[in-house]
């Protein structure tokens, strides 16, 4: 049996296809599908695309496929966005049997499959999920306006005003800050930020990529930067912190996934240091990428469909592996990979 798995949030969309012993067949990845943001038409657009990559690299045909899962943003958020969502995959014609699954869910199990813990997904925007004896919780994920603190967009959205406080004469941060972030938008003077910033509809995705040139600078040892790292980490613990206290697991072991984790160690190590505070005895277990979040919806097709028995450090492997041999455009553009 084929089946095909999709993965799509504010930056990007990730498809899998593989077969029910969990061996990886093929991989595409193109823009974001997150309706919210983009559109429900792009977005199907950018889901269809992405399916037809993943199913053409793996050498079989549509025709072949038993089963698909869609983990996409807004799926349990409210009963009106899981039948938006619900209507958008009925309507990319694929015809098959399909799962609709939450993508912050489906992120939680790429790092604790069947087993309990605390999950940080800090992509464009930020959520934490925690599962202890069955039961589920999450603290974030209010979207970018209203809250998303400690995720890619938040980082971008504090690059800019710490811009602005530069340019004004606001604050006493360096002008390497403000250059660096004139540049990712192409623009010679500070005010014409307001003229790239302030599109309909707001650009999320490009946004939330200036995280990448701040953790540059923070890796660089730029102050400005570096503090902003550690804002958005911080916040991000909160949230680990007001889990673990809703639910009183202290010792519950934390992970993450999402591309502010590739900002280098500092996100990571202030996160940790943060919870420690408040939880001395918690065990951390090293984050994955963002595109790895996939894998919790491959895991839990093949548990209700395929074999009951697979090892989740293989199909890792040969994931990172079917990776490595996409086109490097694809990579770079999707994956942030270069």
């Amino acid at each position: 049996m084929v089946f095909v798995s999709v993965d799509g949030g504010a930056t990007k969309t990730v498809g899998v296809c593989y077969d029910s012993s969990g061996h990886i067949l093929g991989i595409g990845a193109r823009g974001p599908s997150n309706f919210r943001n983009i559109g429900v038409e792009p977005a199907k657009k950018n889901i269809i695309e992405c399916v037809k990559a993943a199913v053409e690299r793996s050498r079989h045909g549509l025709n072949e496929v038993e089963r698909m899962s869609f983990a996409l943003a807004g799926v349990k958020d409210s009963a009106i966005s899981t039948q938006i969502v619900d209507a958008l995959v009925r309507e990319l014609g694929f015809g098959k049997p399909y799962t609709l699954l939450n993508d912050g869910e489906a992120g939680f199990n790429c790092r604790f499959f069947s087993r309990d813990g605390v999950v940080v997904a800090a992509g464009t925007g930020m959520i934490a999920y925690i599962k202890l004896n069955g039961k589920m919780e999450k603290s974030g994920g209010w979207g970018w306006l209203i809250g998303d603190e400690g995720g890619g967009f938040y980082i971008g959205r504090r690059a800019l005003q710490e811009a602005a406080k530069i340019a004004d004469g606001r604050s006493d941060g360096s002008d390497e800050f403000l250059t660096a972030v004139k540049s990712f938008f192409g623009v010679s003077e500070p005010r014409r930020l307001v003229d790239e910033v302030y599109t309909s509809p707001i650009n999320i995705r490009r946004i939330g990529l200036l995280a990448r040139e701040v953790a540059l600078l923070a890796g660089k040892g730029e102050s400005t930067a570096k503090r902003l790292i550690q804002e958005a980490a911080t916040e991000a613990a909160l949230n680990v912190v007001a889990l673990k206290r809703s639910l009183h697991a202290e010792s519950l072991p934390v992970s993450g996934f999402g591309g502010v984790f590739r900002a280098g160690p500092l996100y990571w190590d202030t996160l940790k240091e943060c919870v420690r505070r408040a939880y001395p005895n918690t065990p951390f277990i090293d984050p994955l990428y963002g595109y790895h979040a996939v894998l919790g919806s491959i895991y839990m097709i093949l548990e209700e469909h395929g074999t009951k028995e697979f090892s989740e450090t293989s199909i890792l492997q040969e994931f990172n592996r079917m990776v490595e041999t996409l086109p490097r455009q694809e990579k770079q553009e999707y994956l942030l990979l270069e």
